[in-house]
């Protein structure tokens, strides 16, 4: 098989220039109906632009077919998503070429090491994503313990872990167990509110990173719900509970303070010499309404490269704070001898509405909580990416 290898080069950090630029770009686009900007970044070629090109001769690493482990809602191929085009489309940089995912050179370059992935459903595609196409190459045993997920490559001596966690702070339901509920008992965040200490990290999965050569941090959507905000074991406002005497913020407070709070926790944490990495929001594709109020995604193939798209909100502050406090947080870092490094996925996900399972996430007459889906991906599918794109960051190129 002919291996495609990246030909961009790109900046390792995000420079003041560069920040001042995706500020401006956000700017814009909330002053246009939140349309897509585009960010001049000092860098010959950008893995994170470029289009969606089709590939009729395209293949998915995997299928529900060949890994047990891609969960009912992700499911699409199970549920008869009525077309499998939204396979054959692959992500081209401009200016470059982006190399397939290769499970055997994966393990060449994690071998002796593992990773650990912190954050809610959409990390755990991304964990099931990344276990499945390395299934293909050798099967991996999996185990549960205090609340993280194990999938080990004996062969490979490699592990992949997996801590669920919507806000990656402490936090608890509002009105539930004095301890923070797990995956299990996702049923009942939704009915929320819950407690946010925005400035102490989660101590359930914190400690055991400086155990990984890799973290992988993502969170975003869940800071939508209902939640009343602590900073120094005081309230300090909340967003959705309708309590009195208490002010009203808006998630992107809880979110940008949260994120901040976590990044530098790992970029000054004594004995942690891995690298932490952030991958950024991946936008939702709702569209005449939302969760629970007849919304949908319908589309068969990504969007036009030249149209200009909506980022809704509150997805474009999210993308920003997430871009200003990793810059701030990798100053600390190299500082520290930390590698920080970002997977920004933002821009290729808003152009890819055919990804999402829709009303394929189940079967007829079930429902996992998700009826009409447009927030999570198929698998297989589109965020197969990023596995491409972790290939490049732990290879040293991106």
């Amino acid at each position: 098989m002919r291996r495609i290898r990246s030909h961009c080069t790109t900046p390792r950090h995000l420079t003041p220039t560069m920040i001042h630029s995706i500020r401006g770009f956000l700017t814009g686009a909330r002053r246009s109906r939140h349309t897509t900007p585009k960010i001049n970044v000092a860098a010959a070629c950008d893995l994170t632009r470029g289009q969606w090109v089709r590939d009729p001769a395209a293949r998915p690493y995997y299928t529900n077919a060949t890994c047990a482990f891609i969960e009912g809602y992700q499911n699409c191929m199970k549920h008869g998503k009525p077309s499998m085009e939204f396979l054959r489309w692959r992500w081209q940089p401009d200016g470059g070429e982006l190399e397939r995912f290769d499970a055997a050179r994966f393990f060449g370059l994690v071998r002796g090491r593992s990773i650990l992935f912190v954050g809610d459903s959409l990390a755990s595609s991304h964990v099931r994503s990344l276990v499945c196409a390395l299934w293909q190459v050798e099967s991996p045993s999996r185990s549960r313990s205090e609340g993280f997920e194990y999938w080990r490559f004996p062969a490979h001596v490699f592990t992949v872990a997996f801590f669920w966690t919507p806000f990656q702070v402490r936090w608890r339901l509002t009105r539930g167990p004095p301890e923070a509920v797990g995956p299990d008992l996702q049923g009942e965040v939704f009915a929320g509110p819950s407690d946010l200490h925005v400035n102490e990290p989660d101590e359930r999965w914190m400690p055991a990173a400086k155990d990984h050569d890799y973290v992988v941090l993502s969170a975003s959507h869940w800071f939508e719900r209902p939640a009343v905000y602590y900073s120094g074991g005081r309230v300090v406002g909340c967003h959705g509970c309708g309590m009195a005497n208490v002010t009203a913020l808006k998630p992107q407070y809880a979110q940008r303070a949260a994120l901040r709070t976590v990044l530098r926790a790992l970029a000054g944490m004594k004995g942690f010499k891995g690298t932490a990495i952030l991958r950024t929001v991946a936008p939702t594709h709702y569209g005449n309404g939302g969760w629970f109020d007849g919304g949908e995604c319908t589309a068969t193939e990504p969007a036009d490269p030249e149209e200009p798209l909506e980022m809704k909100e509150p997805d474009g502050d999210f993308y920003e704070a997430q871009l200003e406090e990793f810059a701030a947080a990798e100053e600390d870092a190299r500082r520290n001898g930390v590698r920080m490094r970002m997977m920004d996925v933002t821009k290729m996900m808003l152009r890819r509405p055919d990804g999402h399972p829709d009303r394929y996430g189940h079967g007829q007459g079930e429902h996992e909580g998700f009826d009409i889906d447009c927030l999570h991906w198929c698998l297989p599918g589109p965020i197969d990416v990023w596995n491409e794109l972790l290939l490049q960051i732990l290879a040293g190129h991106y």
